[in-house]
Formats: C-alpha cells, structure tokens, sequence
C-alpha cells in the first residue's frame, strides 16, 4: 500500500508540475525549432502603391522563398508609419508580426508629441533592405540651376522658397535636414506640409510650390528625364540615375548634414534569437534576390542591406542626433504660435 501511494503522489505530483508549465507558459511563445510554420503579418506603413509599400511587398515575396511561408501583406497607413509601428508594438514576439520601419516611425516619432511611444525600446530591428532618395527639385523654368544660385535667391528672399514636404517641419525627416542648413547659410525657408509625395509633385508642377521635398519614384523620373523638373540637390547621399553629377546637401554642407535613411523590417520587443536568426538569413538571401532586385531598380530605390548588429548600431548612433534638432525645432515652432 505504501508503494502504491507513493507512485499516487509521484503521478501527481508530476501533474501539477505539468498544468503548472502548461499554465505559466504562453502558447504563443512556445519554442518552435521549424520556424515559421505559419504565415508571417508583415505590416507595411504607408498606402498601397508608393514607393515604400511595392519595395516592401518585393522584399517580403522574396524572403518568403527562404522560409517557406507567405508574408500577409497589411497595408496601415497614417500618422507617419505610427499605426504600423503600434501594431507591430501590440504582436506577439513569436516572429508572426512584423512591420516595415522608415525615418518617421523610428527618427522621428519617438520625439512627436502625438506618438503613442517616446523611445524604441519596445522593437527588435532585424534588417535594412533600402534607402530612399530624396531629389530636392524644382520646375525647370525656375531660375536657379544650382544649389548655389537657389541659397542666394532665398538670402535675398526670407521664406519666399515655399518647399513641400510630408508633414510638418517637427514632425518630417526632410524638416530636420532643412533646418540645419536655414542654420548654417542663415536663410529661412516656407514649409508646406503635404500628405504624399504625389501631392508635392503635382503642388510642384503646377506652380503652387517651389520646391519638391519629397522622395523618388517611378512617377518623378519621366518629369525629370522629359526637362519639366530639374534636381538642385539632395537630402541624403543617394542620387537618381542619371543625374549624379548634382552636389548633395552632405556633400555640400558635410555628413552630418544628411536626412536618416532607413527602410527595413522590425518586429516587437522580445523575438528569440534562433526567429531574428533565421529571419537575418532569409532577409541577407532575399536582398540579392533577381526579382525584388529588379523592383527596387524599377523603383528607383537602392538596396541597403544592414543585418541586426549593423541597423542597430546606425539607428543608436542617428537617433540622438535627429533628437537634438527635432526639440530645437518644436522650441522654435512653439514660440512662434506664441
């Protein structure tokens, strides 16, 4: 009797150790060595169509070869890639959520009082796969054919230069590039907020701007490449083909001077290293893939591919800079409502 009664609490004994385990853990998070087994939610911050959602939906495709599972395109537009970054904020850490990161929700949120997170510590960045490039240009009957001649025009001119960017000057990466040179030449710009870059492009061509402060596609470049637009610089040091031989504004003004340049995947806080893992091996595969290649070229768009140690490190080194400019930009914008 005695044996059996011990065997009795050794059984459950080993029960309740077993719905202990199988209570304290959530399924959802359980190992799963065959990672994915299952479709990935892949989030993509702005609308169908632009420039961010076809390279985002080409580099999804061609990952999704690597691992074997289709990615389930989201399209969640608005507030600056926020609502993207929210949802993949509220995803499980099981590598099924994930989203696209751009220079709004990850440079420039965290420091926007509307945003719903103030710092990054709630995501894992797992891979870059591209820049953007961001020609500053103007109609060709314009009279300024450089950088140069534009900055004189403008001295002479305070907020004359009316430049069309997405978004407010505090809340837009191209504000924060902008600003620094109104600093450094002491001239002031007009800004015009505008929702998408197609709107600046018809604002611009229709004479209702001066200047397009927006990004590259396949939209801009027959304007450019039929004489109605001409390229004065750019934002950052990506160039459009064929006009390469235009000065950026780092060129122009130093490094230090260059819009924060990402476009890449992240997912939540907490993803376990064998998923980042095997995501980094897919996504580095993916970037050299022939058919998302060929889009990003279509697109205008080049590939930048930085793994974990690599996008983490530019993001660390980028954010306290970008920080720095934006509050000084909010102070200046506060006193002038004033």
């Amino acid at each position: 009797m005695k044996k059996v009664a011990k065997s009795i609490l050794v059984i459950i004994g080993t029960l309740g150790l077993c719905t202990f385990l199988f209570q304290s853990i959530d399924l959802g998070l359980a190992k799963d060595p065959d990672y994915p087994t299952k479709p990935i939610n892949y989030y993509i911050a702005f609308g169908a169509g632009g420039t961010t959602d076809l390279t985002a939906r080409a580099f999804g495709d061609a990952t999704s070869k690597y691992l074997g599972q289709p990615f389930i395109h989201i399209n969640k537009p608005g507030a600056g890639g926020t609502l993207t970054a929210m949802a993949v904020l509220s995803g499980k850490p099981d590598g099924y959520s994930l989203g696209i990161c751009s220079p709004s929700n990850v440079f420039i949120a965290p420091f926007s009082d509307e945003s719903p997170y103030k710092d990054l510590s709630g995501f894992t960045f797992i891979a870059n796969f591209g820049n953007y490039v961001y020609p500053l240009m103007v109609k060709t009957d314009a009279p300024w054919k450089t950088w140069k001649e534009f900055i004189e025009w403008v001295r002479k001119n305070p907020r004359a230069a009316k430049i069309a960017i997405t978004g407010a000057r505090s809340v837009a990466s191209q504000g924060y590039v902008l600003w620094q040179v109104e600093q450094r030449e002491q001239v002031e710009f007009t800004y015009v907020p505008m929702k998408s870059s197609a709107e600046i492009l018809t604002a611009t061509l229709g004479g209702h701007v001066t200047m397009y402060g927006s990004t590259v596609d396949p939209s801009t470049v027959p304007y450019l490449q039929e004489g109605k637009l001409r390229v004065l610089s750019y934002l950052g040091a990506h160039k459009t083909p064929g006009y390469e031989n235009v000065p950026s504004l780092p060129e122009l003004y130093g490094p230090e001077v260059a819009i924060p340049n990402i476009l890449g995947v992240f997912g939540p806080k907490g993803l376990p290293d064998y998923v980042v893992k095997r995501l980094d091996d897919a996504f580095a595969k993916a970037a050299k893939d022939p058919d998302f290649v060929s889009v990003m070229n279509r697109m205008y768009t080049p590939i930048v591919y930085m793994d974990r140690a690599q996008m983490n490190k530019y993001i660390e080194e980028t954010l306290p800079k970008v920080g720095k400019v934006i509050k000084v930009i909010k102070a200046e914008d506060a006193k002038a409502k004033k």
